[in-house]
């Protein structure tokens, strides 16, 4: 691929001050294009909205105030309305593709195309990062603020008679599209610790359980965490520190909207060998007992006197799990040697305990701890 960096400036359509930065992807020989970019909305009413070209597959779009959005369909148009829980300036990040109806060795690209947003408010400075098949080249920018931004590409091989090789790409699922829009704007706000973004999230039972609180109070030292969507059923949530959670959901139309109606998070990675695996059962199973025995002496033998978190509040930490009913391995990684595990809290409330161990005289020792919260 070769790069063509085109600068302009945008179209100021009512006014306010805002700022875009946009990644193009454009095949020309079959119309694809995929297009990422963030634009700083300064909104002049509660619903804001743009138009893109027919067919538009919306695959990420996020803005910390943004309630819901809605996208309706039209032979000239993709309207996507947006639905805000505040008016003010704000990042609205958005990506979408999908193929545009042109043909031949020299494309204008313009607002008869639709091929970027016409959006409802204002925006003032855009940077457009376009990527173009080699033999391909922009040859004329075409618009001047505060027009829309339009330009040409042009085949260089034009004249050689040869026949383009075809492309196929394939079109993201617009319900998929729309579940990993939803899995995004839950690991944003679970970054966020925004308590009131997830449970916008969720269905009514779901936000009787208590998950919202759950999920924001994630431990600081994972860092920002991450969603890939494996499937409809199944997202991959990584965190800085290299964690990877599996994370089951169910998602339900209801008023327009996708709403969470199931969710359980589970650690994911490769079994480790079963005689290991059942020196760390013994292990959770003898660690269990004396938290439920109360044995705060005891319990400080399977805690690192050099811990950093402190030998002392692990110990009371571990003393407040509910220790009635089994406590399960859920996983283990060697490096760094680390187990998760799963305590039933109460009938509501679950946590996952990520313990690093270090051998120990008789037995391992918890050299750190991290709690996971889930539903």
């Amino acid at each position: 691929m070769r790069k063509g960096i085109l600068v302009a400036v945008l179209f100021l359509l009512l006014g306010g001050v805002a700022a875009a930065e946009v990644q193009v992807l454009f095949l020309p020989e079959s119309g694809f294009l995929r297009v990422n970019g963030e634009v700083v909305m300064v909104p002049a009413s509660p619903s804001p909205s743009f138009m893109l070209f027919p067919g538009a597959q919306i695959t990420e779009l996020w803005a910390e105030e943004l309630a819901e959005y809605a996208v309706q369909r039209g032979v000239h148009g993709t309207m996507v309305s947006l639905s805000l829980r505040q008016m003010r300036p704000q990042l609205l990040t958005f990506s979408y593709e999908g193929f545009l109806d042109l043909e031949g060795a020299e494309l204008f690209l313009d607002r008869n195309t639709l091929w970027f947003p016409e959006f409802s408010f204002a925006i003032e400075n855009a940077q457009i990062n376009a990527d173009l098949p080699a033999n391909w080249e922009v040859v004329e920018w075409q618009s001047e603020p505060p027009l829309y931004p339009s330009f040409t590409v042009r085949d260089t091989t034009a004249t050689v008679a040869e026949a383009p090789i075809p492309v196929v790409l394939p079109i993201v699922d617009e319900f998929f599209s729309r579940v990993q829009m939803q899995v995004t704007r839950l690991t944003n706000a679970m970054n966020h610790r925004n308590t009131t973004e997830i449970e916008t999230l969720l269905s009514p039972s779901l936000r009787e359980t208590g998950l919202a609180s759950y999920l924001a109070t994630l431990p600081p030292s994972f860092g920002q965490m991450r969603g890939e969507l494996q499937d409809l059923h199944t997202a991959i949530l990584t965190t800085d520190r290299g964690l990877r959670y599996q994370a089951s959901m169910v998602w339900q139309e209801r008023e327009g909207r996708l709403e969470l109606q199931s969710f359980q998070l589970r650690p994911h990675g490769p079994v480790l060998p079963e005689e290991l695996l059942d020196s760390m059962q013994e292990f959770v199973r003898a660690l269990r007992l004396v938290v439920q025995a109360q044995d705060r002496e005891g319990l400080l033998l399977y805690v690192d006197p050099n811990i950093t978190q402190g030998q002392v509040e692990v110990v009371e930490f571990l003393l407040s799990m509910n220790a009635t009913v089994p406590w399960s391995v859920e996983h283990a990684v060697l490096d760094p040697f680390t187990i998760t595990v799963l305590v039933s809290h109460s009938e509501s409330t679950k946590f996952l305990l990520n313990i690093g161990l270090t051998p120990g005289e008789h037995h391992w020792l918890i050299r750190r701890i991290d709690v996971v919260p889930v539903g």
